[in-house]
């Protein structure tokens, strides 16, 4: 075979040119390709080098003339027709599904339902490869509104999806002549709703997700729970699945007396129909497309293939075909996984006797290979992991995935079989996950490493290429201690480059119609959290809850924290008890240690604030009441309390009001107050000034005088509020004041999350994340 035991280096060709050619802000694939290139050229190896220029040529061609990369609707469309390409999803009063269109582009369908009876009809009646005809509002993807938050738009823009059509139109559908990939689609619907109606939540959706590849009905704590421990690839269809399952099919072709030939022949027709069948996610089209690989190989009696040449070929045509696919987590995670199993694999056979530290092994060596990649779409990692894969590893793959094989099919003979299986799966599966959940509630040697810069990433690159060749080296019990080397030794490094860094930012996050505030001092000197946000969920009915509903404590505070390796809080400020200023203190409380609980005298907590400020106090959290007069000492930095200093009628006139002076700038933060409350201030506070002012109320007219902008003549007036807010905020009147006083206005709602830079003596720079 051509280039044996190299096509490794072609789908990296493929990889990083794709890699380089659709992020025009990375530099890195594109001089990799270049500094290998003219390696090839001083080795004189120029056939090879003529093959991998041929690759990316071919994926530039590919991205120029074949890739849908941008849309043909104008996006004023009211009304489309096409038909549904995929399952579609319920979510409490939420439908989702994917539309090709009649001009052939992918539009995703948010349907809001109205009624229970709706849903229900329509959980029997719409199915997949269906004509419908939906009318509603095109709209574009959502932006990110945090720095470190997800960027769905172009996570859909990878997918080839452009624009969302949300409505509350029921849709017009009818059946329609069935594609074989639709009628494959069609049926992996209707056995995912066998499954669903026949056995046992808890066993229902472990077996919906290992034989259908479908996670829609797992419960949300139990999947993040895998998540956290590097453990979620056991809930996807897999290479092991796919092994298991035409391994077994084989043995069973060639026992009925079918020569080798002709088994190979139907196992190699059979595997698209199972990829199409479990989804059709890149962990189990790279299975697929490798297991076909394996077969063809076998039939053309080429027996010295290089284990690593069918997944590469896998790889090269799926990034030829979808050059965006380099960019999915699930591609990188399996190839990455597979590779290194392969390469490692043998090495850990020989030189360790024990079947569990083999395990072990392999489960280090793993971690370490994607750990760049786990750590820059979550930013944390748990070493836990490593023991759990231990036990959870061979329980998924060898007893679990088996019985629900033989759950489902028994069941499809004799329906009252389903009973029995969910009984012996619930029971098997009880305490396994018990435990599961309860580590995620307290995880064990969980390391927090941030959002990792560039350098920073090619350092820990370095520490776990340089650990693995030590292990591959010595291959002894005690190199075992080097392959965890790299994750003390990196989490020093970005700790260390905390310390050193001599900047602090002040962060206006973007959480919607409330305020959270979040202050970094330089050096490590301390941080604080003024407000989480808060959304305001009103009572729902049972039918129209979300499996996950957003909850900006926990989507978007403590996600920011993560990213920016915040541990500890050295204070939280809550001004006052409005729901959009303390709502999202559920979301932080116990996953992010607060040495001080700061809130006002007349904060008044109702039972399910009461419950959480308990919880802060086990953890070891002081809660102090402060008022006017007071000051917080953190590092070199003052925050004075201008208020409150009596108790009003008037809930936002009770807000924590604090001045401070940092990078050269003084900055007030206000909460909610009102005008009443400002005037009462300035009598007080006479001579108070602010560069940066953070505006009361988000910019309703109850606040921000006239008499309080001549007072502190700010420079910058900030207004957190959500985007088409119902209270119609910030009101024109306060935006016209504004800009009579020269003061320039950022805003959440348009501009996302506000970032300013200082150092000790200035503000460096501040940026934002829309450009209005």
């Amino acid at each position: 075979m051509p280039f044996a035991g190299k096509w490794h280096l072609v789908a990296l060709c493929s990889c990083l040119s794709a890699w380089g050619l659709l992020d025009g802000d990375s530099f890195v694939p594109l001089v990799l390709l270049v500094a290998y290139g003219l390696f090839l050229v001083s080795k004189r190896k120029f056939r090879l080098l003529t093959i991998l220029f041929l690759v990316f040529l071919v994926v530039k061609i590919d991205l120029t003339f074949f890739q849908e990369n941008e849309s043909i609707l104008s996006g004023k469309e009211q009304t489309l027709s096409g038909r549904i390409a995929d399952l579609p999803h319920f979510d409490g009063d939420l439908l989702r599904f994917r539309m090709k269109t009649e001009q052939g582009e992918l539009v995703q369908v948010d349907l809001h339902l109205q009624t229970e009876d709706q849903k229900n009809t329509l959980i029997r009646e719409l199915k997949t490869g269906m004509v419908c005809r939906v009318i509603g509002k095109l709209e574009k993807p959502e932006l990110p509104g945090n720095f470190h938050a997800f960027n769905q738009r172009l996570y859909l823009e990878r997918h080839h999806i452009y624009w969302q059509m949300k409505t509350s139109q029921l849709p017009a559908y009818s059946k329609s002549s069935l594609t074989l990939a639709d009628l494959l689609r069609l049926v992996r619907q209707n056995q995912i709703t066998f499954i669903s109606e026949n056995f046992t939540p808890s066993s229902s959706e472990m077996m919906n997700a290992l034989l259908f590849g479908s996670d829609d009905q797992m419960e949300e704590g139990l999947t993040s729970a895998y998540r956290m421990f590097g453990l979620v690839h056991l809930l996807v269809v897999s290479g092991m699945h796919v092994a298991v399952v035409f391994g077994t099919l084989f043995y069973m072709l060639r026992r009925v007396g079918m020569v080798r030939e002709h088994a190979s022949l139907l196992l190699l027709a059979l595997i698209p129909a199972y990829v199409v069948l479990t989804g059709a996610e890149p962990s189990i089209v790279r299975s697929g497309i490798t297991a076909s690989c394996v077969l063809i190989f076998t039939l053309m009696k080429k027996r010295n293939i290089p284990v690593s040449d069918p997944i590469s070929i896998a790889c090269l045509l799926m990034v030829v075909y979808d050059p965006n696919v380099v960019f999915d987590l699930g591609f990188q995670l399996s190839f990455v996984v597979t590779f290194v199993v392969l390469i490692a694999g043998p090495t850990v056979v020989k030189s360790y006797r024990s079947p569990v530290m083999r395990m072990i092994i392999l489960s280090v060596i793993c971690e370490l290979a994607t750990f760049p990649i786990i750590v820059s779409s979550f930013f944390q990692l748990s070493l836990a992991g490593i023991v759990l894969s231990v036990f959870f590893v061979p329980f998924i793959t060898f007893i679990i995935f088996p019985l629900c094989t033989a759950a489902y099919f028994c069941s499809l003979t004799f329906i009252g079989l389903s009973g029995f299986f969910s009984y012996v799966l619930d029971i098997l599966l009880s305490v396994p996950h018990r435990i599961l959940l309860y580590l995620a509630q307290h995880p064990p040697f969980q390391l927090n490493y941030g959002a990792l810069t560039g350098w920073q990433t090619s350092l820990s690159v370095f520490f776990i290429v340089a650990s693995l060749l030590f292990w591959e080296h010595f291959r002894n019990k005690k190199a075992i201690l080097v392959l965890l080397v790299p994750f003390g030794l990196i989490f020093m490094s970005v700790s260390l480059a905390d310390l050193l860094d001599d900047r602090g930012t002040v962060t206006f996050l973007n959480v919607g119609q409330g305020d959270s505030i979040l202050i970094q001092l330089p050096n490590k000197q301390g941080a604080v959290l003024i407000d989480t946000g808060g959304t305001i969920s009103f009572g729902r009915e049972k039918w129209r809850e979300r499996k996950k509903p957003f909850e900006v404590g926990r989507d978007v505070v403590l996600h920011e924290l993560s990213a920016l390796r915040i541990n500890d809080l050295d204070a939280l400020v809550l001004t006052h008890r409005d729901y959009d200023h303390v709502g999202g203190l559920k979301g932080i409380v116990g996953k992010v240690r607060i040495n001080q609980l700061l809130v006002s005298p007349y904060h008044d907590p109702d039972a399910n604030d009461q419950a959480l400020f308990r919880k802060m106090v086990r953890d070891g959290t002081v809660v102090k009441r402060i008022h006017s007069g007071m000051t917080l000492r953190l590092g070199k930095a003052e925050f004075h309390v201008l208020a409150p200093t009596a108790r009003s009628k008037e809930s936002n006139d009770n807000s924590i009001v604090l001045h401070t002076e940092l990078g050269g700038r003084q900055w007030l933060f206000t909460g909610d107050l009102s005008q009443n409350g400002e005037k009462a201030l300035l009598e007080r506070y006479p001579g108070t000034t602010a560069d940066v002012l953070k505006l009361g109320h988000h910019g309703s007219r109850t606040s921000t005088s006239e008499e309080w902008l001549n007072q502190l003549q700010p420079a910058i007036g900030i207004i957190s509020c959500g985007k088409g807010n119902r209270y119609g905020h910030p009101h024109q009147e306060v935006v016209q004041l504004l800009a009579a006083h020269q003061i320039s206005s950022l805003r959440t709602d348009q501009l996302g999350a506000i970032q300013f830079k200082f150092d000790n003596e200035r503000v460096i720079d501040f940026e934002h994340l829309y450009h209005p």
